[in-house]
């Protein structure tokens, strides 16, 4: 006896088929649509990337132009090099200038010490008082330039001019190795005192090298 199929049967076959080749379009055009949206990305990528490289080699061309004009103006015998080396003696006259001034100038009114270094080694020389630090630096062997003023401010003031409290306290990064010049009160020139420390400390400056200082 033949088997029949029957209406509802071919109904959801040709309904599956169906779905099927709209489903097969469907990613077809889904597809087609993504790569056409990526080719223009790709292109709009391309153009911003090559926009990019031509402002960044403008900026390239332009910062050597201007190097080269920098080097052209630092060539011996230019201004540039001329106001440099001019700016540079006058950094180095003003520096010998303030040297001179304070070995020229000594008020017998007021007391300082200075410092000596012997050996061939530098020394790291500290003066302070709690927290406050009025000096701290490497001494090359010889006489320092640094005048330290513990009555009294100094008559000129320049870099090599340094107040210190009486009672201050004095690190010597080598004992033995740094003389105090004692230049007392009412004295001229000549140090009234030559105190060599043979400590890594001086605790009191007034008290420790009995220094006379007017009440």
């Amino acid at each position: 006896m033949p088997i029949t199929t029957g209406t509802g049967g071919r109904k959801k076959g040709d309904f599956l088929t169906s779905f099927l080749v709209f489903l097969l379009i469907s990613v077809f055009i889904c597809g087609f649509a993504l790569s056409i949206v990526s080719f223009f990305y790709y292109l709009n990528q391309r153009k911003q990337n090559e926009k990019n490289l031509a402002a960044l080699s403008q900026k390239i061309d332009t910062l050597s132009s201007r190097i080269s004009k920098i080097e052209e103006l630092l060539k011996a015998g230019t201004g540039i090099e001329k106001i440099i080396t001019s700016a540079n003696y006058l950094s180095n006259l003003s520096v010998d200038l303030e040297r001179i001034l304070e070995e020229m100038v000594d008020d017998p009114t007021t007391g300082y010490i200075r410092l000596f270094v012997i050996g061939q080694e530098n020394v790291w020389v500290t003066f302070r008082k709690g927290n406050e630090i009025y000096f701290s630096r490497e001494l090359k062997p010889g006489l320092a330039p640094y005048k330290f003023y513990y009555f009294k401010e100094p008559s000129i003031q320049t870099q090599y001019s340094i107040k210190i409290p009486r009672d201050c306290t004095i690190v010597i990064g080598k004992p033995g190795t740094v003389y105090f010049l004692v230049y007392g009160v009412g004295t001229t020139k000549h140090p009234t005192k030559v105190v060599i420390w043979k400590e890594p400390r001086v605790e009191n400056l007034e008290r420790d090298f009995s220094l006379y200082i007017p009440r």
